[in-house]
């Protein structure tokens, strides 16, 4: 018993601390009765220095949020996917990350 809690112990002191809270969240909502058949929805962005943040999530949740690390512009794209069909309905987009938390209202993507 006192190996288990030991290693339990060891494995909390041990993990990597996070990098900080992130500047921004990022909501990204659609509207899920628009959804049709079952499938995700991913949202792919880039700052400019070509950091990559991203998300996704079933479509008919409605919205999915991001970890914006600092203000700024960001450019990349938001899709619908399908397990063994792939990608659909892909759209490029640019979103301004000004204040901490950004909502995004999109069109839906099927």
């Amino acid at each position: 018993m006192k190996v288990v809690v030991l290693l339990a112990l060891i494995g909390c002191v041990d993990s990597p601390r996070p990098d900080g809270a992130p500047a921004s969240k990022i909501v990204a909502a659609w509207d899920p009765l628009q959804c049709g058949d079952p499938h995700r929805v991913a949202v792919e962005l880039e700052d400019a220095e070509g950091a990559p943040i991203s998300a996704s999530t079933n479509c008919n949740v409605g919205s999915l949020t991001l970890d914006a690390p600092h203000f700024g512009a960001y450019d990349g794209r938001i899709y619908a996917w399908e397990l063994g069909i792939g990608e659909r309905s892909a759209e490029d987009v640019h979103v301004v990350v000004d204040e901490p938390i950004v909502k995004w209202n999109v069109a839906t993507p099927r």
